[in-house]
Order: structure tokens, then sequence, then C-alpha cells
């Protein structure tokens, strides 16, 4: 009898293909993997913003039969399954963009998060811009992404290499009232040494476009969160006048032998790759590790510390936190000729890497305060 795994269908008017990619990357994993005698069952979460759906959705695919559910959720979210899962027995694969902090790093039983490491990403590029010689930096980023802690990393980032925001700009709700032009008046009035950006989806194609049109970073080094670095937005989004260094967990272009593997055999497929794809190619490099044990003990005590080769890099499942430790890549966002459009080029692993990810989970233990949060997993939009 076939095993049964489940995976949690998210929806996304930015990324309406979310739920394709990671069902295409988990399954045709798991195939390159050897395992072929799978069923993948699923359930619709929306915009993985409700946790009781979330948790009612994992119920029911538990009691279908599956020891094994995957699912792109919040951190808050995946902390609320922590006892469901443990109650039965069973594994959850937490996928995450890795722009939110979890209530804690503590291990949770039954529960692995593979994460793209946001706000890692973000810590990286507010320390690297003070390395290279800015210190003085004007902020910008979307009302959405206000909602979620990349602002905070990339702030913390800045100021604990001895840099200093001088400026914050938050852009509009709604697109019909986005505008650039704060954020361009200060930086004619005072000397800053760059911008600190975080945008995602339609919201990246509107700062880019503004960027643009008022050549407003032709004195400036800029220095994006990852998602300002994402592919499939990048190619609908304008030149904004200068390149723009970003620090992402994969690009398309990143020359190892995994990755080559990972877009040929999508290509076969006829299915696009991209993050998300990424995400799912990884739980399912997971699962076939878990299902080579029949019992969740030894499931578990499989994946602690488990490292295994993704399109990523080499990735390790921390034994102490069950997090994901990945590389992080620096990478420029440059005019693509073919287009006029942008292309992200991938340049080097970051040496700083290893140092920000401990200053990172000391961030996380210090959190604390009143804080907004949105609820939904990040980039999970409705129309």
């Amino acid at each position: 009898m076939s095993k049964k795994v489940g995976l949690l269908l998210p929806r996304s008017a930015i990324y309406p293909t979310m739920s394709f990619d990671l069902m295409g990357g988990l399954k045709w994993a798991l195939e390159s993997c050897g395992i072929t005698d799978v069923e993948i069952k699923t359930e619709g979460i929306g915009i993985a913003a409700d946790g009781k759906l979330i948790y009612t959705m994992c119920e029911k695919l538990i009691f279908d039969g599956c020891e094994i559910v995957a699912g792109y959720v919040n951190p808050v979210t995946a902390e609320q399954l922590k006892p469901l899962f443990e109650g039965a027995n069973a594994l959850f694969i937490a996928l995450d963009g890795g722009y939110q902090y979890p209530a804690s790093l503590t291990a949770m039983p039954n529960v692995i998060t593979l994460s793209f490491q946001g706000t890692l990403c973000c810590r990286i590029a507010g320390a690297t811009a003070v390395a290279e010689g800015c210190r003085n930096m004007a902020f910008t980023g979307s009302f959405y992404d206000a909602g979620f802690r990349g602002i905070h990393a990339l702030a913390r980032g800045l100021e604990d290499a001895g840099g200093a925001i001088t400026f914050n700009h938050i852009t509009k709700l709604k697109r019909s009232e986005f505008t650039l032009e704060p954020l361009a008046q200060h930086l004619k009035e005072h000397a800053t040494d760059g911008v600190l950006a975080a945008f995602c989806g339609d919201m990246l194609q509107d700062f880019f476009a503004g960027a643009s049109a008022e050549n407003l970073f032709e004195n400036h080094a800029v220095y994006g969160s990852p998602f300002v670095g994402d592919e499939v937005w990048l190619a609908q989004s304008a030149y904004p006048g200068v390149d723009i260094k970003t620090f992402v967990t994969w690009a398309s272009g990143l020359d190892n032998t995994a990755n080559l593997q990972f877009k040929q055999k999508m290509a076969e497929k006829k299915l696009r790759y991209n993050i998300f794809s990424v995400l799912g190619w990884e739980a399912g490099q997971i699962t076939a590790a878990a299902l080579g044990a029949e019992d969740i003990d030894d499931r578990i005590r499989i994946l602690e510390g488990l490292k295994y080769t993704s399109p990523r890099g080499e990735v390790v499942i921390d034994a102490a936190t069950h997090n994901c430790d990945a590389p992080v890549y620096e990478a420029w966002i440059k005019r693509d000729e073919a287009t006029g459009n942008c292309i992200l080029i991938p340049v080097k692993e970051s040496p700083l890497s290893d140092d920000q990810r401990q200053k990172l989970y000391e961030d996380i233990r210090n959190f604390a305060g009143p804080a907004t949060s949105w609820q939904n997993a990040y980039g999970c939009l409705d129309d």
C-alpha cells in the first residue's frame, strides 16, 4: 500500500501559480529521490492567514492517512500546529519565506522548518551596506512589507554594524496612491549614502517604475530585501536606473549540480521553476529522507542534523532549532539587455552568513514589546 503525504495549497494574487509550483517541486523531487509509491493529498488554505482553517485542513489530511504534511505557512501558524502533529505522531514540514520571527528558537517536536531565510538576508544587506561605506541610509518599503520583520532585520543589520536609518518611507496601501515623492525629496535635500528597500510582487514593479522615471537613485547605492530579487517579478519590472545589490538563498543562475538537475527535471515536466518550486523540491527531499523510517521518533532522528544538497547548495537541519541553515548569496539586479527590464545575477556566497545568523538569533530572543503583524504567509495576498 502506498504511503500518503499531505500538501497545504495556499493562494496568492501576486503569485497565482504558487500552489502548482509547490506541488510540482514536491512531486518531482520525490520521483528524483526514487520515491514513486506515494499519494499526495491536498487541501486549500486560502492566503494562509486563518490558523483555525489550517489546523482543520491538517487534521483532515492526518485522518485521511497522511503521516507527513507540508505547507507554506506563517511561523506563528506552525507553532499552533505543534500539538496536533505531536498528538497524531505525524510530521509537519513548515515552508516559509522567512520574513517573520518565530516566538522561540527551541526546536518544536514533530515540526521541521524549511525557510528562505528572509530576515537573515535582510540583516546581511544592512550589515553589508555599512561594510561598503554606506552608513547613513534612507529606508523605503511597501505598506505590505511593513507588516513583516524584514524591515526590522534590515535596520538591525545596519545599526549593529554602526550605521543609521536617517529617513523612513512607507508607500500607500492602494496602488493608485503610490508615490516615491517623500523619498525623492529627502534624497535631494539631505546627505544620504544610500537606500534600503523592501518590496515584493506588483509593489516591486511600482517601485522600480517610479525610480526609473525619476532617475531616483542616480547618486545612491541601493540594497534590497530578498524578494526585491525575486526573478518572477524582476522580469516584469522596469530597470530602476542603477544596479541594486540584494541577498537571496536561491537564484536560477546558481551554477551548482543540484540546481542544474532541478531545472532540467522541471523543464522535462514542462513546469516553471522559481522560489516556490524550490521550497516544494526541498520538502520532497525531506519527505524522502523521513520515509526511510517507519516510526516518527526515528524520522525526527534522521532529520535532526541532516545535511542535503538542494538547488540552494548544502542545507543543514539544525538539531537545536529544527530550522534549516542554507547558504545566502550576494546578487545584483541588472538590466536585461534583451527586454529592458531586470535580471538577477548571483555573484558569490556571502561571508557574513554565519555571523549574521547568530546575531539574528539574538534579535529574535530579545524581540519584545508591542508590534503589529500580518497573519498571512509572506507573499500570499487576495486580489
